[in-house]
């Protein structure tokens, strides 16, 4: 029995540090659903926070030591972004509380399901994971959900089944969380350069990615991408059983690929034996944006194959999710220009959402970038400004330093500007909405990047400046 099991056993009460995180509040809400009493703490404010304090949770704001005193837990889960020197780690170590990671306290949580199913890869996981629980609730399969953004259809970011019988969960690379995680369907959608502070090199990354293969279950079975270089590194000598997708190759793949108004539609094709000679399944219609999302979808109707639904079933849920917070959000308009925000914050992210936008018709598209983490933003500098070099004009905000500090790294905003002929500083989110007011022109679509605390400035603009306005 390990440790944190051990513990759990006989705790009554857990504190958790960054409860307004979407993961971790979801968590401490199933750990209130199981009877624990449940406390926590975070840095600001937040609608989630209210809504944790509706069920009952006590939440201070301000990480001090004086909380673990006042709330005595019987054990602490903490974020990955928790620094060592943080006041209430501090103190829960002096008073030799267990200290659990996030990634450890859900690890336990999966566990106890008896068929879970795992979503990783550095782009698309909480999309895939969303498509993956709107197929099986379309399906009446009940499942559980613990997802890293609100999704619409469940109006959470998790959700919980009558039975411990399925689970779907999205399963974070960064510091190698996924390692606590053990899945009958494992699902890797991607391997990129990211998170590079922690990992260092690319061979880091992708050999996280070959480590994580043996939490696969005995006779579990892996899906994953076809046409990635990466995955197909990861790949070499795994015998385990594995589905592939790809839009060329693999087991699954889309064919007669059309786009309505940005929504892509596309004929399902499965080859049993990843071969020429493939089956046509149905007429998959997606109600979300961007091509991006024919990846997702393969990824999804693999994972609900191999979970035993029919191709209809898998048809029928992909065409009723209907998107996740921060993924394309639209917020309001303003001058007849749309206003929208999307959690991208890598460079090959931030191509795949300006693609989209184009694929949408939009006349100009002006980027509103917030550098996440100076380590980030010094270590790929040059794809941004790559990525951001192509829309027609750049807002910066001031970098969002999330769990670190400059001092070794001596990077700012006005670096970025300074690399970008259409960019321009922007110094709080109340300038963001000023200056989206100025700009602000029929057919433009502003949007938010980042997945910091940027979606504020969208919200703000909306309050200020908004005509329309949109809500899911």
């Amino acid at each position: 029995m390990s440790h944190i099991e051990t513990v759990l056993q006989t705790a009554k009460k857990l504190h958790f540090m960054g409860i307004g995180g979407s993961s971790v509040s979801s968590l401490a809400q199933i750990a209130l659903r199981r009877g624990y009493t449940v406390s926590g703490s975070d840095m600001q404010e937040s609608a989630t926070i209210d809504k944790l304090r509706f069920f009952g949770i006590s939440v201070r704001i301000g990480q001090v030591a004086e909380n673990i005193d006042a709330e005595a837990p019987d054990a602490v889960i903490m974020t990955d972004a928790i620094s060592p020197n943080n006041p209430e780690l501090m103190r829960a170590q002096e008073l030799k509380i267990p200290v659990f990671r996030r990634a450890e306290f859900l690890g336990q949580i999966l566990d106890g399901y008896r068929t879970t199913i795992g979503v990783a890869g550095t782009h698309g996981k909480t999309t895939t994971s969303s498509m993956i629980t709107a197929i099986l609730l379309t399906a009446n399969a009940d499942p559980s959900a613990i997802i890293g953004g609100h999704v619409n259809l469940i109006k959470s970011s998790y959700r919980l089944g009558k039975s411990d019988n399925l689970c779907v969960f999205e399963s974070c690379e960064f510091k190698e969380s996924f390692r606590f995680f053990r899945s009958d369907i494992s699902v890797i959608l991607n391997i990129a350069e990211d998170h590079m502070e922690y990992f260092k090199t690319r061979e880091n990354v992708i050999n996280a990615f070959r480590n994580y293969l043996g939490n696969i279950k005995p006779g579990g079975t892996l899906v994953t991408n076809a046409e990635d270089d990466n995955v197909a590194e990861m790949l070499e000598g795994y015998e385990g059983k594995k589905l592939l997708f790809g839009r060329y190759h693999g087991h699954f793949r889309p064919s007669k690929i059309e786009l309505k108004h940005g929504l892509p539609s596309f004929d399902l094709n499965y080859h049993p034996r990843n071969d020429g000679h493939g089956e046509y399944c149905g007429r998959v219609e997606l109600s979300v944006p961007g091509q991006h999302n024919i990846y997702n979808a393969l990824a999804a109707a693999a994972a609900c194959y191999a979970c035993g639904l029919t191709f209809d079933q898998i048809i029928e849920g992909l065409h009723a999710y209907n998107g996740a917070g921060r993924r394309f959000e639209y917020h309001c308009t303003v001058n007849g220009a749309v206003v929208a925000d999307d959690y991208a914050h890598h460079p090959d992210a931030y191509n795949v959402t300006f693609k989209t936008a184009r694929d949408l018709g939009f006349k100009r598209i002006i980027a509103i970038h917030q550098p996440h983490t100076f380590s980030r933003t010094k270590m790929m500098m040059n794809e941004f400004v790559d990525a951001l070099s192509k829309v027609d004009h750049v807002l910066v905000t001031p970098i969002y330093a999330a769990r670190e500090t400059n001092d070794d790294y001596n990077i700012y905003a006005e670096d970025v500007v300074r690399r970008l002929p259409n960019a321009e500083l922007v110094p709080d989110f109340d300038a963001v909405a000023d200056r989206i007011r100025e700009l602000a022109r029929p057919g433009d679509l502003f949007i938010t990047l980042g997945c910091g605390d940027i979606y504020k400035a969208a919200i703000l603009t909306s309050k200020k400046y908004g005509e329309t306005k949109f809500s899911s």
